[in-house]
C-alpha cells in the first residue's frame, strides 16, 4: 500500500471514529434512558401525562368567570389588618378584638395613624355584590383551571392571582365579621377560603401546589383568630375542623412531582431543538446565538473563543449526547424525591434526605464538563418538598387546635394528652411531618396548653418559639413552630406603648 493510500486510510479511520464514537455514545445514552423508563414502569410508576391528569370535570365552565369576578373586586389590601400578629415569641395579638386597628399611611408616615375598621367596612360594602356572586359561583362548583396538561406551557398566573385575591379579601371580611360579632358569617367566609384553595389543590402542578401551601398559611392565621372568639358550638367548630382534617398536602405533592417528571421530556426535547428553550431551563447554559457572539466580539474580542466553544461544541455535545444522560439523571432524582414524599406520608422523616442532597453535591453531579441544566430544577424541587412538609404540618396543627377547643367544650378542660382526642374528635393523632412523630403537646399547670412542631430543622427544642436568627417572631419562624397563645389586654397595651415610643432622632 502506498503512502498516499495509508494517509487516506488513516484519515478515513479518524473520520469514521469521529462519527461513530459520538453516535455510539448517543445510542448508549438513549438506550440507558429508555431502560430506566421501562424499569420505572415495571415498578408501577406512571410516566405519562394522560395517566396522571385528574379526571376532567364535565361542563367545567366557571373558571373564566371566577377569574373575571375576582379581578372585579376593587382592591382594599391597604385596609386589611395583620392577622395573628406576634408581639413576642409564642404570643400573638387577636386582631379582631382591637377596638381600633391602627395603620400608618405608607404614602406619608409622618401623618397620624388611622383606624382601618371604618375604611374596611366601606370597602367591603363597595365589593359586597361581587364577593357574593363569587361565593355563589364557588358553591356551584364546576371550576377547573387547567384542562389540558399535555400543553408545553400550561402555567396560567391569572387563576393563581385570582384565587389569592379571593382568599385574601374573604379572609379580611371574616376578620371584620368577627370584629362585629357575626360568627356565622365569618365561618361561611372561612369555608369559602377553603373551597377556593381546594380548587387550586386539584391541579398536580408544582407551582399550583406551592400557591396552595401559601394559601394554607393565610387560612391558618384566620382560623387562629376565629378560635379566639367565644360562643362557638361543637357543630360550628366541627364544620371548621372538616376544612382542615381532610386536607392531604403530601399526596398531591407526590402527584405533582410525578406530573413534572411526565412533562419533562417535552422540556428536554424543546431544549435539544432550540438554544432559547435550553436557556429557559435555567442553569449556567447561557448559550448565545451568532448575533450575540458577534456583538460581544465588537465589545470584548477576548471573550469570543470561550463563547464559541460554549455555543457550538459544548451545545452540540449536550444536544446529541449529554442531554439524554441529563434527562435520566433528572428522572432518577425525581424518583428519589417522589419516594421521599411517599415516605413522609408513612410517618417517616425525609428532612435528612433533603439535607444530604443539599450538603453533598456529589449526589447529583452534572455529566461531564458541560453546563448544568438539572441543578436549578433539583433545588426548586427540594424547596417544594420542604414547603409541602411544612404545609401539611400546619394543617395538622390547626386540626388539633380546633379539636382541643371541641374537647374543652365537652369536658370543660383541655386533655392531658392528644391521645384523649381520639376517636371522638380526631381519628388518629396528627403527625409532625418535620420528623415523622406525633405533634408535641403539653398541658400546663394553669390549664392552658403548648402545641408545636419541631420546625424546619427537625430538632425538638421543647416548644421554644424564639425566632431563628434574622427572623421576626412568627408561627413558622421559631426554633420550634409553636401555636401561639392569645395576648392579654395588658400585653397588647405594653406592646403598643413600646411601639409608640420615640425612636432615635425623634421618630416613632
Amino acid at each position: 500500500m502506498s503512502r498516499r493510500c495509508k494517509i487516506w486510510a488513516l484519515v478515513s479511520l479518524v473520520a469514521a471514529l469521529m462519527v461513530l464514537i459520538p453516535l455510539g455514545l448517543r445510542w448508549r445514552a438513549q438506550w440507558s434512558l429508555s431502560a430506566y423508563r421501562k424499569k420505572l414502569i415495571a415498578s408501577g410508576e406512571k410516566l405519562t401525562v394522560e395517566e396522571l391528569a385528574p379526571k376532567h370535570i364535565p361542563q367545567a365552565t366557571n373558571a373564566a368567570r371566577f377569574v373575571r369576578l375576582a379581578s372585579m373586586i376593587k382592591p382594599f389590601w391597604q385596609f386589611q389588618p395583620s392577622l395573628m400578629h406576634f408581639i413576642k415569641p409564642g404570643v400573638a395579638r387577636v386582631t379582631w378584638r382591637q377596638p381600633q386597628a391602627m395603620m400608618v399611611m405608607v404614602s406619608d408616615p409622618t401623618k397620624p395613624a388611622i383606624d382601618v375598621w371604618p375604611l374596611l367596612k366601606d370597602a367591603l360594602g363597595t365589593n359586597q355584590q361581587t364577593m357574593d356572586e363569587l361565593q355563589a359561583l364557588v358553591d356551584a362548583g364546576g371550576i377547573e383551571f387547567i384542562e389540558d396538561y399535555s400543553l408545553a406551557n400550561i402555567q396560567n398566573y391569572n387563576h393563581l392571582a385570582g384565587t389569592r385575591e379571593a382568599i385574601t379579601y374573604f379572609s379580611a371580611r371574616a376578620t371584620f365579621e368577627l370584629h362585629e360579632n357575626r360568627r356565622q358569617e365569618a365561618l361561611a367566609d372561612l369555608e369559602f377560603c377553603g373551597k377556593v384553595s381546594e380548587c387550586v389543590a386539584r391541579d398536580p402542578i408544582m407551582l399550583d401546589q406551592m400557591m396552595f401551601s401559601s394559601y394554607l398559611s393565610m387560612e391558618a392565621k384566620e382560623s387562629w383568630e376565629a378560635l379566639q372568639a367565644n360562643g362557638w358550638t361543637d357543630g360550628e367548630l366541627a364544620r371548621l375542623q372538616r376544612q382542615w382534617d381532610h386536607r392531604d398536602i403530601l399526596a398531591p405533592a407526590a402527584l405533582s412531582l410525578a406530573m413534572e417528571r411526565a412533562r419533562a421530556p417535552m422540556a428536554f426535547q424543546a431544549a435539544r431543538a432550540s438554544r432559547q428553550a435550553l436557556n429557559g431551563m435555567g442553569g449556567d447554559a447561557d448559550v448565545k446565538n451568532f448575533g450575540e457572539i458577534w456583538n460581544d466580539f465588537l465589545l470584548h474580542a477576548s471573550t469570543v473563543p470561550n463563547e464559541l466553544f460554549t455555543t457550538y461544541p459544548r451545545y452540540w455535545g449536550w444536544r446529541w449526547i449529554w442531554s439524554y444522560r441529563d434527562e435520566q439523571r433528572y428522572m432518577e432524582f425525581m424518583q428519589t424525591m417522589i419516594s421521599g414524599t411517599r415516605d413522609a406520608q408513612q410517618r417517616r422523616s425525609v428532612l435528612s434526605l433533603l439535607r444530604d442532597r443539599a450538603e453533598n453535591p456529589n449526589l447529583d453531579p452534572p455529566i461531564g464538563g458541560h453546563f448544568d441544566v438539572v441543578a436549578p430544577i433539583t433545588e426548586s424541587t427540594k424547596r417544594f418538598i420542604r414547603d409541602a412538609l411544612r404545609a401539611q404540618t400546619v394543617a395538622n396543627i390547626v386540626t388539633v387546635a380546633i379539636a382541643l377547643e371541641r374537647f374543652r367544650l365537652a369536658h370543660h378542660a383541655y386533655p392531658a394528652a392528644l391521645t384523649n382526642l381520639t376517636p371522638e374528635f380526631v381519628q388518629t393523632v396528627p403527625v409532625d411531618c418535620m420528623d415523622g412523630h406525633d405533634l408535641r403537646y403539653h398541658l400546663k399547670p394553669d390549664g392552658t396548653y403548648l402545641l408545636y412542631s419541631v420546625g424546619s430543622d427537625g430538632v425538638d427544642n421543647g416548644g421554644d418559639a424564639t425566632p431563628i436568627e434574622g427572623k421576626k417572631p412568627g408561627f413558622l419562624n421559631g426554633r420550634d413552630s409553636v401555636w401561639p397563645r392569645a395576648a392579654t389586654d395588658e400585653e397588647v397595651q405594653a406592646y403598643e406603648a413600646e411601639q409608640n415610643k420615640p425612636k432615635a432622632g425623634g421618630k416613632k
